[in-house]
C-alpha cells in the first residue's frame, strides 16, 4: 500500500525514527510487563522515560518551525536533550495544558485515519476490478451486491444481539449500529444517483460500509473488554498490534503525501507534522499508563465520553468525506 512508500521515506530521517522506535519499543515493554507479568513497580519506569521523551520531541517540534529536521545538526539534538529537564520544570503548566489539545487531537486523527483505511481499501479493492476491462461491469456489481447483503447481515445480527440483552445502557448500542447502518444507505443512495447522471458507480461504497461495521465494533468491544474478557491480557495484547499499525499507517500516510503537505500547509512541513503526531501519541500512551497505574475510583465515564467523541468525528468524516469521495474518486486511479 501506498503509506508503506511514506514509512520508507520516514526511516531516512534519523532522529525521527530513533525517537518513533524508542517510543514503540517502551509502548510495547510496558503492554507485555504490565498486562502479562503485572510488574507495577517496574511499569512506573516507563511513565518517566516517556516523560522524559515526550519533552525532548516537544523541543524538537517547536524548533522544527525554525529548522528543518534534516537540518539538525548534532548540537541542536545535545542541546535539546540538555533542554528537557529544565523545559519539563519551567513549562510545566504550558506542557499540561497543551498534552490537553494533544488528547483530544488524538481522538480527531483517530477517527479521520480510521476512515481514511476504510475508504483507501475498499476503492483501491474496487480499482482492482475497474481495471479488468472485460468483467469489470459484472465483478463490480457482484462486490456491491455482496458486501451490501453482509453489511446488512451482519448488523442485524448485530442489532438482535444487542437489542437480546435486559440492560437498557447495553439495548442503546444496537442504535448505534442501525444508525450506522442508515449512514450506508445514504452513501449507496448518492452513489446511484452519481450512476444516474455520471454513469459511473461507485462500487466500493458497500465493501466500504462493511470496514466501517468492524470498525465501530471494535470501538464497542474496546470500550467494555474489561466486562466482556475475563482474562484481558489477550486482548490488550491484539488492541496493542491494532494500535500499533494505524500509528504506523497515519505516520506512513503523512510521509507519502510530503509534497502535499507543502503545497496546502504551507507554515508546516512533513516533518513537523510528524513529530506532531509522535507528541500525541506519546501524551496520550502516558495518559494511559498513569491511569492503569493510578486507576480513577470510576474510569467508565471518562472511556465512555472518549468512544463517544470518536463515534461523533468518525460518523462527520464519514458523511461528508464519503460524499465527496463518492463524487471526486476516479475508478481505476489513484486518489
Amino acid at each position: 500500500m501506498r503509506f508503506i512508500s511514506g514509512l520508507k521515506n520516514l526511516s531516512k530521517k534519523r532522529i525521527l525514527f530513533v525517537i518513533i522506535i524508542l517510543f514503540i519499543a517502551s509502548w510495547f515493554l510496558f503492554t507485555i510487563i504490565f498486562d502479562v507479568f503485572s510488574n507495577i513497580a517496574f511499569s512506573s519506569y516507563f511513565l518517566i522515560f516517556l516523560g522524559f521523551l515526550a519533552a525532548f520531541t516537544f523541543i524538537l517540534f517547536i524548533i522544527s518551525f525554525i529548522i528543518p529536521l534534516e537540518k539538525m545538526g548534532i548540537i541542536i539534538i545535545i542541546i535539546s536533550a540538555i533542554l528537557t529537564i529544565p523545559v519539563i520544570l519551567i513549562f510545566g503548566r504550558i506542557i499540561w495544558l497543551f498534552s490537553i489539545f494533544c488528547y483530544i487531537a488524538n481522538i480527531v486523527v483517530t477517527a479521520f485515519f480510521a476512515f481514511k483505511f476504510c475508504m483507501d481499501t475498499s476503492t483501491k479493492a474496487d480499482d482492482y476490478f475497474y481495471r479488468k476491462k472485460g468483467s469489470r461491469i459484472l465483478t463490480r456489481i457482484i462486490e456491491f451486491v455482496i458486501f451490501f447483503l453482509l453489511s446488512w447481515w451482519f448488523t442485524s445480527l448485530t442489532i438482535r444481539f444487542f437489542v437480546s440483552f435486559p440492560n437498557p445502557g447495553v439495548q442503546s448500542l444496537a442504535r448505534v449500529f442501525f444508525n450506522l447502518f442508515l449512514i450506508g444507505l445514504v452513501l449507496s443512495g448518492i452513489a446511484f444517483i452519481r450512476l444516474l447522471f455520471t454513469k459511473k458507480f461507485a462500487a466500493y461504497i458497500s465493501f466500504f460500509n462493511v470496514l466501517t461495521f468492524f470498525y465501530v465494533l471494535y470501538l464497542i468491544v474496546d470500550l467494555w473488554s474489561e466486562f466482556i474478557f475475563l482474562d484481558t491480557v489477550g486482548y490488550d495484547i491484539l488492541a496493542f498490534f491494532i494500535d500499533f499499525l494505524l500509528f504506523l499507517y497515519i505516520i506512513g500516510s503523512i510521509y507519502e503525501r510530503v509534497d502535499y503537505i507543502k503545497e496546502k500547509l504551507k507554515i508546516f512541513r512533513a516533518d513537523t507534522v510528524a513529530l506532531f503526531i509522535i507528541l500525541m501519541k506519546l501524551i496520550v500512551q502516558i495518559i494511559e499508563i498513569l491511569r492503569e497505574l493510578f486507576p480513577p475510583p470510576d474510569v467508565l465515564p471518562g472511556l465512555v465520553l472518549q468512544a463517544q467523541i470518536l463515534w461523533i468525528f468518525f460518523v462527520i468524516f464519514t458523511l461528508v468525506v464519503g460524499i465527496y469521495t463518492i463524487f471526486k474518486h476516479k475508478e481505476g486511479k489513484s486518489s
